[in-house]
Parts: structure tokens; sequence; C-alpha cells
């Protein structure tokens, strides 16, 4: 409870400051929303000269894009601070977190969110609920709830793969290009992974796991793989990724130096 308050309390002081600048969040949205359709587009022209891609009709395609989106906007929304711990470390600004008796990686994780990434999540569920209604498939229950579970356990992969290429700042000093260049990896798998040789395969399925994200739960839906085969290559991955990610963060506030005079 005394971690939920302590959000809550983050979480009103930055939505204050938001309400200064409303409309910059509007911008902010579209803009997301704006990028995302550039990507769209793309595959609408790709489809003008093909009737599937590694099997994968436009429709199966642009729910596997729209899978995709919700748990990367989740993490947008609550943990997009992670971009900005390179910035920290070189300015000597990790200092703080370090002097609050709480921990500081929760503190510097919640100390802000990005409201424009309810643009990512809302073409998310537009895109599954539109395409699942094209292609003629019944909403089922439970195939609702194991979506669910496959997209909560999602976002623990995003934030563990930006956890884990942000704390090398603490040797690099500057990891920004290893977090884009890593994060920037999730656009491989807005296609079926079919497409690319056997060993991108693998590493987007263990490695770099975002395969795991969005194709294996929409070939789940799609009735070519179990839920439980699915939810198994989830927790092992994501379980391992998570424990390494926390130990890289720990050790690289060890050995965190501040600034010098």
């Amino acid at each position: 409870m005394k971690y939920f308050k302590i959000y809550a309390i983050f979480f009103k002081q930055y939505l204050k400051g938001l309400m200064e600048y409303r409309v910059d969040f509007l911008i902010g949205m579209f803009a997301f929303m704006l990028t995302q359709g550039a990507g769209l587009l793309f595959l609408y022209i790709i489809f003008q000269n093909i009737n599937a891609l590694a099997g994968f009709s436009i429709d199966a395609i642009l729910l596997m894009y729209g899978i995709g989106l919700i748990p990367k906007g989740i993490d947008h929304l609550f943990f997009d601070n992670l971009w900005l711990l390179p910035q920290r470390v070189r300015q000597g600004q990790v200092d703080r977190y370090l002097l609050r008796p709480i921990s500081p990686l929760y503190v510097f994780l919640v100390e802000r969110f990005q409201p424009d990434a309810f643009g990512e999540i809302l073409l998310g569920f537009g895109l599954v609920i539109t395409t699942m209604i094209r292609m003629g498939s019944s909403i089922i229950w439970y195939e609702v709830l194991a979506v669910t579970s496959f997209a909560f356990i999602g976002i623990f992969i995003f934030t563990s793969l930006k956890l884990l290429t942000s704390s090398t700042s603490f040797w690099l000093k500057n990891s920004y290009p290893l977090i884009q260049i890593t994060y920037n990896l999730s656009d491989f798998t807005k296609y079926p992974i079919l497409i690319y040789p056997k060993v991108i395969q693998l590493l987007m399925t263990f490695v770099i796991p975002f395969a795991l994200i969005s194709y294996y739960p929409t070939i789940y839906l799609l009735g070519r793989i179990s839920y439980l085969e699915v939810l198994l290559y989830l927790i092992l991955v994501t379980s391992v990724l998570s424990f390494l990610a926390l130990n890289v963060w720990k050790k690289g506030l060890a050995h965190y130096e501040s600034t010098g005079s």
C-alpha cells in the first residue's frame, strides 16, 4: 500500500504539470498514431501486390501488429523514464534517488508517465477488434483472458530490455544508442518471423524476445499453437530477462560514482 500511495502522489504531481500543456499532450498522442499509421500504410502497399506473407493474410498481420502495440504502449505509458537514465548518470542526478528511503529503481520508474502512449494503446485495441471481426472470428472470453495474460507479461519484456540496456550507462555513460537499437528491433515482429533466417527467429524468440509479444499470441488466436506453450515460453524467457536486467541495474548502481568537481 505504501508503494501505491507514493505512486499516486507522483501521478498527481505529474498530471498537474501536464494539464498546463494540454495541446502538447494531444499533439503527442496524435503524432504516435500518425507514426504507426505510416507503418500500416506500408503494409497496405505491400499487400496490393501479394495475397499473403509467409502464409499470413493482411488481416492476420494487422492482428499481429495490434497485439504487439498494446504491451508496447503500456510500457511506454508507465516506464518510459528509463530512456533518461543515461542522461541522469552523466549529470550525476542519480544521487537524489539514492538519498530517498525507498527503492531507487521504483522512484525512478514512477517519476513520470507518458500519456501520449494512449495513441499506441488505442490503435492496438482498435486493430485487434476490427481484424478479429473482419476475419469472422467470434470473440471468446477465454481467448480475451489469454491475450490479456500475454500482453501483461509482454510489458515486462519491453521494460526489462530497456532496464538492461539503459543500466549499461553506469559503465558506458551514454547507452542511449544501445537502448534505441534494441527497442527498434521490435519493428521486426510486426511481420511473421518466418520471413527471417532461422538465426533471427531464435534471436527474436529467446534473446531479444519481441516475437513472444506479437507473433506467438497471434498464432495462438489462429489456432496454430496452444495457450500453455505460448505461456511457458513467455514465463521462462521473461523471468530470465527480468532477473538479468535487475542484476545489471544493481551492479551498475553499485558502480555509480556520481560527478567530480
